[in-house]
């Protein structure tokens, strides 16, 4: 819990930091991952294309069970149109994922809404690939009990994942997503971990 951090006279300039942090990074975003298609060398040529979506559940439990959090998504997956297959059958590319859902925790429900550019390692034929990228989170509550508290609306998100194909279209994975506020609202940004299992249909 961070006391009366949140609450304090610098509580307004402090969000309003934050929204502009995040208009920055979904304006950088938008520029990485142009939906036309690319002419560069060694790129597929491809638009930013829908490869899954899917749903999720995470809980940070694991980790942190007297501030334990239950969180639900639904996701999408674009494939951006930078690709470099390295050999072989095996490629690496850029992708983004977005999300949104609801997170409860301490009896209160708030919603979430994630956007992350990430790398992606895997075979060809999209069977396995493993994620890692960084981007960011809004929350509509950021206060949960007497034992949550994240400080403000944005979060800054670690991502790592795993996804398998389990048939033509369906897949399995497992992700975990490390959030916290920087530093942007305070020194106490001390982060959550979730861990979460997905379950996506593939394009």
């Amino acid at each position: 819990m961070r006391g009366e951090r949140g609450r304090s006279g610098s509580a307004g300039m402090n969000i309003a930091r934050a929204y502009r942090v995040a208009l920055c990074l979904l304006l950088l975003a938008a520029g990485v991952f142009p939906i036309s298609a690319s002419n560069a060398e060694n790129t597929a040529k491809i638009p930013l294309t829908l490869v899954a979506i899917g749903a999720r559940y995470g809980t940070n439990a694991l980790t942190d069970k007297a501030g334990a959090m239950d969180r639900v998504d639904v996701f999408w997956s674009w494939r951006s149109p930078y690709a470099w297959e390295f050999t072989p059958g095996w490629d690496i590319g850029a992708r983004l994922n977005a999300s949104v859902g609801a997170i409860r925790g301490q009896g209160e429900t708030g919603a979430v809404g994630t956007l992350v550019p990430t790398l992606a390692v895997g075979d060809t034929d999209n069977g396995f690939s493993f994620e890692a990228g960084v981007g960011v989170a809004m929350f509509s509550k950021w206060e949960y009990g007497t034992v949550e508290d994240f400080g403000g609306p944005l979060q800054f998100i670690l991502d790592l994942g795993v996804n398998f194909r389990v048939t033509k279209r369906f897949g399995l994975g497992y992700r975990i997503q490390h959030w916290s506020d920087g530093g942007i609202y305070g020194s106490d940004n001390r982060g959550v971990e979730m861990h979460m299992l997905e379950f996506s249909y593939r394009y």
